[in-house]
């Protein structure tokens, strides 16, 4: 439940600081949340996806209605909303493995270090799409976290293939 509860972070947010046809942008969010509830009580993941898009489209339309330029804390929402998926996920997963403390708290650190990359990877992204002149300490900073992204996905990698062989043996 911890899933819908960032995803609901993601609604609240949309609802709170939209100020055009708030009604409207926080039913399609609560209708995604619903349709998130319903899949996970129902362990089906095949129904997952669609709450998703359901809140990913108040989203949307509140991003849409905004007035000038881009949401600068729409980043964050992007690590809410990825964070709020893997959970989602993870809490409906069938595998037969044992849920060992030291595993539960090795995921729950990779998952929030894979939102933080997450929200830097999108802010770094919005800070390019500016256009504003940066200097060279952003353009280091960009460099520096594009590296740390790809070293913590080869890592994530490395790791998931040698877990999925002992899930295996």
């Amino acid at each position: 439940m911890a899933g819908l509860s960032f995803l609901g972070l993601v609604v609240a947010y949309s609802a709170i600081v939209g100020d055009r046809l708030v009604a409207l942008v926080t039913s399609i969010g609560c209708l995604g949340l619903l349709v998130t509830a319903v899949a996970l009580l129902g362990r089906w993941a095949a129904l997952l996806p669609w709450g998703f898009v359901g809140v990913g489209a108040g989203f949307a339309v509140f991003l849409s209605l905004r007035p000038g330029a881009v949401d600068e804390r729409a980043p964050l929402v992007a690590a809410a909303f990825f964070v709020a998926a893997e959970l989602s996920f993870w809490s409906i997963d069938r595998r037969t493995w044992r849920s060992d403390r030291q595993v539960v708290v090795r995921r729950l650190a990779l998952l929030f270090s894979a939102g933080l990359a997450t929200a830097i990877v999108g802010g770094l992204l919005l800070l390019i799409a500016s256009g504003r002149g940066v200097g060279i300490g952003y353009e280091a900073a960009g460099v520096a976290a594009a590296v740390l992204t790809l070293a913590v996905i080869a890592v994530l990698a490395r790791r998931s293939r040698g877990f999925r062989r002992d899930e295996l043996a």
